[in-house]
């Protein structure tokens, strides 16, 4: 039989104990993508058409997050779902949901101040990522959020049977970003 000392036994005892002393898990984190190849699909060039809009205006470009993609993804399967269930200023989308979407991105990827855009459209033939950026950019508000100081980003796009599609880009900042959704808004 070993025998330890009083002392080591305490010293794995309070170690064992500070292991596990937890209040809170700590956030998912998830990295922003990592990949040296292009990504072709209809969100890659959704976010390559957003961030060659930026560069032609003098901003930074955005780096595309997996999390952010995620729920960006998960927003335009919704878009599809309900379909003709709602219509937001003539076209079949709708940010409904946003403060959840907003919620999650904030607590699970420590992001702030996170902002969307929608879309839905339905045009055969034609390159789908310049008619989206054409549909954002002639709207005020969307065309601010993709102006504005962001850092991250994440798309996600679906095509419906008949070929119509929904996409969704999150617009976000990681950390404890200056600026508050007041402050974005206020400039209306």
């Amino acid at each position: 039989m070993k025998t330890y000392s009083y002392m080591k036994v305490i010293a794995v005892a309070c170690a064992g104990a500070l292991a596990s002393c937890s209040t809170q898990p700590e956030p998912t984190r998830m990295p922003a993508s990592a990949s040296l190849q292009p990504d072709s699909s209809l969100s890659g060039q959704v976010f390559q058409e957003v961030n060659s809009y930026r560069l032609s205006l003098g901003k930074s470009e955005l780096q595309r997050h997996a999390g952010l993609d995620h729920i960006a993804q998960g927003h335009s399967e919704y878009l599809r779902q309900h379909r003709g269930k709602f219509e937001l200023y003539g076209k079949n989308v709708s940010h409904y949901g946003f403060e959840g979407r907003a919620l999650m991105a904030r607590e699970r990827y420590n992001m702030q101040n996170v902002s969307e855009n929608v879309a839905a459209a339905y045009h055969p033939g034609k390159k789908m990522a310049p008619v989206l950026l054409k549909l954002w950019s002639e709207s005020k508000s969307h065309d601010y959020n993709m102006r504005s100081d962001w850092t991250y980003t994440g798309v996600g796009v679906v095509v419906d049977s008949d070929g119509t599609v929904y996409a969704t880009q999150l617009f976000s900042t990681a950390g404890n970003a200056q600026t508050t959704a007041r402050e974005r808004f206020n400039h209306f």
